[in-house]
């Protein structure tokens, strides 16, 4: 039987850390073991007093490796890769919702030259303009992945991935857009990506123009730091692919069409009030913490 680790970088998570928790013992299959839950902690707040009080009620092994000082999630990826003792790793953000055949989803299809799965984010409790124009993109992206292999697959909410294949792959502190530098460095090994559109996590969508303006900036800087390797494997998006897929988009959903426009033009504006955009470290989105797990556990959503 396979060992499977499960993987989670957090900084002060401490609004929702208990949801994405019990929302992933949830999740886990019955007839599936999980070797290991691996917490990569450099929080400030009392995350890592509520994980301790959710071990003491928990037959998982969660192990909690709590540094003093912000690393990164870079430097936390890298610390759950060097740790893991799973055949298959899991990686997840803290501010989720798992689905409940996510882990499924991600660890079968780990097999044959499948290395790398990605898993399908879908927003949840949207409001307002900026909700719309998150929403919009996070839609958007969604067809595109279901396309084809592109610079847009992989996102770091979850994923799973090959312990073998990770072992080998040290990511930069510095990186930004790891996920996508992570999709070039299995590609490079000469293993497949895949995106599993039934793999779904579900997350809160940015509503606020500072988390909103952090978030596009963020993935623009991303995606120009590790453009060369872009390039190198020949998988940017093709211009036909992008605009079919923006207009699909607009007719299914003008409303937030409309409000990307808005919240994008307002972008210029909103920057000059961040700190450090070019830091792999800077603003931590407040926006889209602390979904309401109870609204999952009774509908249709879990």
């Amino acid at each position: 039987m396979l060992r499977v680790t499960i993987g989670i970088p957090t900084f002060n998570e401490e609004d929702n850390i208990c949801n994405f928790l019990k929302s992933l013992v949830a999740a886990i299959p019955k007839d599936f073991i999980i070797s290991e839950v691996i917490i990569s902690d450099d929080s400030s707040d009392k995350t890592p007093e509520i994980v301790d009080e959710f071990i003491h009620n928990s037959s998982l092994n969660i192990k909690v490796m709590h540094h003093s000082y912000r690393r990164g999630a870079a430097a936390a990826w890298k610390e759950i890769f060097e740790k893991s003792i799973g055949d298959i790793i899991i990686l997840c953000d803290a501010d989720l919702i798992v689905g409940k055949n996510c882990i499924r989803e991600l660890v079968y299809s780990i097999q044959g030259k499948i290395g790398l799965c990605a898993s399908n984010p879908t927003p949840v409790q949207i409001e307002g303009l900026v909700g719309r124009a998150s929403t919009f993109i996070s839609n958007w992206l969604r067809s595109v992945r279901k396309n084809r292999l592109s610079q847009y697959t992989t996102m770091g909410r979850a994923l799973s991935i090959r312990s073998d294949i990770a072992k080998k792959i040290t990511i930069p502190t510095d990186i930004i857009a790891i996920d996508l530098y992570l999709q070039c460095k299995v590609l490079e090994q000469e293993i497949e990506v895949l995106y599993n559109d039934n793999a779904v996590v579900y997350f809160r969508p940015a509503n606020s123009m500072s988390d909103f303006t952090s978030q596009v900036i963020r993935a623009i800087n991303g995606h120009k730091q590790i453009r060369d390797y872009v390039a190198k494997f020949k998988i940017d998006l093709s211009p036909s692919v992008a605009l079919a897929e923006i207009i699909r988009n607009i007719i299914f959903n003008p409303l937030g069409a409309i409000s990307l426009v808005v919240c994008c033009a307002l972008v210029p504006f909103y920057k000059f009030k961040l700190q450090d955009i070019n830091s792999a470290k800077w603003h931590t989105a407040e926006s889209t913490k602390s979904i309401d797990y109870k609204q999952f556990k009774f509908c249709s959503y879990f």
